[in-house]
Formats: C-alpha cells, structure tokens, sequence
C-alpha cells in the first residue's frame, strides 16, 4: 500500500491529532462491499432478492450504508496511519468528521494520548552489587527442624508443657477493652517461635485444662502499626498438651517427598537446597525493592492526563472505602492517590518499554501456576474461574505482576553484569 496521506497536530503535553485522507477508490470499495453485503437480505417490492441496484440500495439505505462504509474504513485507516508514523496512543481516540462521500476521498480526525518518549536510567543508578549465596548450618537446621516437626506425631502428657510439645489452645485478646485476636483450636509448638516471645513464655509450664491471663506489650517495631507499643491483656486456655514425637528416618518418611527423595542423604540435600532457594529469593526481593524504589524516585517524564485520571479515580475511590482513611480530608487523599497513580504509571510505561526494546517475553507458564495456587486458595478449579470476569481479571493481574518481576529481574542482571 502506498503512503497514506496524514497530518499529524501537535496539542500540546503528549496530546496530539491526525488528519487521514481515505482515497476516493477506497471509499468506492467500501460502498461496494457493504452493497455486497445488504443486498441479498434487503426486499423491494419490483426487484427480485438480490437484484436490486446498487444505486438504489444507497438511495433506499443511505444511512446504513454511510454507516457501514465509516465503520470499514475508519477503523482500517487509523491503525495504518498510527503504523506508518510510528504513534504509540495511551487512550483510545477520540474521532471527528466522520462524513463521507462516495463520490470524495474520506478526510477524518482522530485526536489521542500518547506515549513519552525518555531514556531508559543507566544501569550504574541503583547501585547493586551481585551478592554471592550464603547461609549457615544452623539455617539448614532450622529448615530440618520444621520439616521434622511437620511430620512429627503426638501423644498426650499429663506433665506441664515444656519446649518441644505441641498445645492446642484457645486464646483472645484486647487493647484498651477493643478485641485484637481470637482463636479455638489453636495447635502450636513450643520453641517455634511463631508468636511473640512473651506469648510463648505464658504458655510454658502451663498444663492441660488450666487458664491464664496476662499482659504483653508489643514491639515499637511490630508489623501491625497500631498496636506498636501496645500492651494488651490475653486471656488463654491450654485444652491439651501433647509429647512430640520425632518421625525415624525410613521409606515411609522418605515417601512424603515422592521420588527425589530415597535417603537420609537425599534428604539432607533437600533441605539445603530449600534454604539456597529462599536466599537466593530474598536477595532477589532485596535487588527488585531496590530498583523499584530508585526508579519511584528518579522517574519524571510526563504522564498520558487521561490515564493519570483514570488510575487516580481508583485509587482514590479505595482509599475512601478504607476506614483507616475515615477522618481524613478529601483534598489530601486525592493528592496522595495522584502521586501514587503517577509513580504507578511511569513504572509501567518503563516496564513496556523494556519489552519492547529488549524483546522480552512473560513466561505464561509461571502466570498459570501462580494462577492455579490463587484458585486452590478460593477452592475453586482454574477452568470454572476463567468462566467468570473476576476470574479473567485474577489473570491479568497475575500476568502483569509476572511481567513486572520480569523487567525488573532484567534490569538486576543487566545492573550486576
């Protein structure tokens, strides 16, 4: 096909508007192929089905055949024109004189959004260096332990609960008469160091059917913010105390593992290999936050409006919907949920870019896994959620996280070469 004829406006910020020209010849076609179209399922008394002239059928059906042809070419034509001059829109177009002629070439506008234009931060920015793996014996033993203690089977004990056996309690507690925690039914093993320290010293020495009330203050640094520094008043009831009974290592332990494992050596390497793994995911982690974080702040280029208007919209709508969020100004919360929409945004055009210049490829079978581990969360099988929009969605996300890991995992080798 021959150049198009186009005129591209300038707006202004990323804004910017084409003019096509639609040759005459081209809307000609259209008319016929429309005409082709109708003419058979269209009746006028005098002419058999499928006689009737084409001259007539557009005097008879001038609107629908306007329609048609517009609906043919617009389309068509916008798509080679944003081709031939190398557009990148962020929106969908707006369109304008949208009336044609059968007897003149189609002249129509379409005015949109597009892409920044930047350079990609050079790779010496994030300041990474390659770490090399390390982890100890004792990690590994840790690891063992809580393998060991997975396949572990119980036996009641009427002695006080020492480190090492398993209590099943049931727990509640308050933070200035507000509830924070219940539980029923609740297993947990002395010494694993799943609740706070104060928690487990509580719990030790205590014997089956006895209760206990105590205060523990929680960690300036405590993962839930509101309740650093708190002290809370936990009333707990020891229901059991069970003796843990190490599993022996044979082929009926061996057999939890399937195949790869046969031996006690086996075994072993296992463990080990599980400790290199997690380190080695939380180095990756580490380098991904770092990066992420210094593009948040080097990042500056100017951002498609409509997109910036969209996202803020979202986000802001969440944040009302928070009822941390319920004494807070309306003009603050937009603020805030602005600059987010805008970090949000320039981290995922960098990310697009990075795959279009780079040529790089979301692997789909990592998005189906972590998709499959999503649905047996919900209880629900993968070909029943993808039935439903939720589901479709859930997808999306899952690819788009994928591929943000992805980018970024590049952005790691390339900035540790």
């Amino acid at each position: 096909m021959e150049s198009l004829d186009i005129a591209i406006e300038n707006l202004g910020n990323l804004k910017r508007k084409i003019t096509v020209t639609v040759p005459q010849e081209k809307v000609k076609e259209a008319y016929k192929k429309t005409y082709m179209s109708l003419k058979d399922k269209v009746s006028v008394n005098g002419f058999r089905k499928g006689k009737l002239p084409q001259s007539l059928l557009e005097k008879r059906f001038q609107k629908v055949m306007k329609n048609e042809a517009i609906e043919t070419l617009v389309p068509e034509y916008y798509e080679l024109a944003i081709k031939q001059e190398s557009l990148k829109p962020a929106v969908r177009p707006k369109f304008e004189d949208l009336e044609i002629d059968k007897a003149k070439p189609l002249v129509f506008s379409a005015s949109f959004e597009v892409y920044p234009e930047f350079d990609l931060p050079d790779r010496s920015v994030y300041g990474l260096e390659k770490k090399e793996i390390a982890y100890t014996k004792e990690e590994i033993e840790a690891q063992k332990k809580r393998h060991l203690e997975n396949a572990a089977t119980f036996s009641p004990k009427e002695e006080p609960a020492a480190e090492g056996d398993q209590v099943i309690i049931e727990f509640s507690g308050k933070v200035e008469e507000e509830s924070i925690a219940e539980a029923k039914d609740q297993k947990y093993i002395l010494g694993s160091n799943q609740f706070l320290p104060e928690f487990e010293a509580a719990l030790l020495g205590m014997k089956k059917d006895e209760e206990k009330d105590f205060d523990l203050t929680f960690p300036n640094d405590y993962n839930e913010e509101k309740l650093q520094g708190k002290t809370a008043q936990f009333s707990v009831k020891v229901s059991a105390v069970n003796q843990t009974q190490p599993p022996e290592m044979n082929d009926a332990f061996f057999s939890r593992y399937g195949e790869k494992v046969k031996s006690e050596e086996d075994f072993n390497q296992l463990i080990e290999d599980e400790v290199k793994f997690r380190k080695e995911y939380e180095i990756k982690n580490e380098n991904r936050k770092t990066v992420r974080d210094k593009l948040t702040e080097i990042l500056d280029f100017e951002v498609p409006e409509q997109l910036l208007q969209e996202e803020t919209s979202v986000r802001l709508k969440q944040a009302k919907q928070d009822p941390e969020n319920k004494e807070a100004n309306d003009a603050d919360l937009e603020e805030k949920a602005k600059k987010e929409a805008a970090e949000q945004l320039r981290f995922s055009i960098l990310v697009q870019k990075v795959i279009d210049d780079e040529d790089i490829k979301t692997d789909e079978q990592e998005v189906y896994r972590r998709f499959e581990m999503n649905c047996a969360m919900m209880g629900i099988r993968p070909e029943e959620l993808f039935k439903q929009e939720f589901g479709h969605q859930i997808y999306q996300q899952t690819f788009g996280m994928v591929t943000e890991e992805t980018v970024l995992d590049f952005i790691i080798e390339k900035a540790t070469e």
